[in-house]
């Protein structure tokens, strides 16, 4: 089991930094953590469960359902229904469809200084890796997902835990704090520009990608260990 999990840290960035309106992303197969989100005692707290069986249930409620992948009709709802979110847990369908669509639905539903959760962000080997599903620990490429999302994006500020299979942590910047992203990505190293040039080259070849993300895992997801993590966060009564 890891030291923390995605819900852990979910629970540990809202208390940290005041965080009382939370969403969930999942399928009927990921996620899994909502009885903790329930328990963690938001004043909202809510989630999309796409891939979700009309027969499915795991005795939470479920705010917005689809048993189809199309999450278009729920994710409408929720703009109508809700006011922004700040934060998130993003545990997708791990095809590049499904994780790239709902990175980009959970920042359109976040407010400014929110954050967002993704699961499954660093895949331990390339058998974890297949873009298709495959029965047993699938991390499928949710990771090229969450890489290519955050260094297109200069609306964000990310980071990735070492730990529960990577937990991406994506910051979402105010106009101002966008101005001074791009700033500093001017003088950024060269040896990260480098690294982030080599990756976005690769494009939809899923199999390079993977041997990119090995060569630098650590500079591409920015990855820190839970000790960092908690550093950063320390608990808050």
């Amino acid at each position: 089991m890891p030291a923390i999990g995605k819900a852990d840290i979910v629970r540990r960035l809202a208390r940290h930094r005041g965080y009382q309106r939370y969403l969930e992303i999942t399928t009927s197969t990921t996620g899994q953590q909502y009885d903790a989100a329930r328990a963690a005692g938001y004043e909202v707290c809510q989630r999309l469960v796409y891939r979700c069986p009309s027969d499915y249930d795991d005795g939470h409620p479920i705010d917005y359902r689809t048993d189809g992948e199309d999450t278009g009709e729920c994710v409408a709802r929720i703009r109508a229904e809700c006011r922004p979110f700040d934060i998130m847990l993003v545990d997708p369908h791990h095809t590049y469809e499904c994780s790239i669509r709902d990175l980009v639905d959970a920042l359109s539903l976040l407010c400014v200084g929110g954050t967002l959760v993704v699961h499954d962000c660093d895949p331990p080997d390339r058998q974890h890796a297949i873009p298709y599903y495959v029965v047993g620990g699938w991390c499928g490429v949710t990771y090229k997902a969450f890489l290519d999302f955050v260094i297109r994006s200069h609306a964000v500020e990310y980071y990735t835990i070492d730990t529960d299979y990577g937990c991406g942590v994506i910051r979402k910047l105010s106009r101002c704090d966008r101005l001074l992203s791009r700033a500093r990505r001017l003088f950024m190293p060269p040896n990260q520009r480098r690294v982030e040039s080599e990756w976005m080259v690769v494009g939809q070849d899923f199999d390079a990608a993977y041997s990119v993300f090995e060569a630098h895992r650590t500079r591409l997801l920015k990855l820190v260990g839970v000790d960092e993590f908690e550093r950063r966060h320390p608990t808050v009564a």
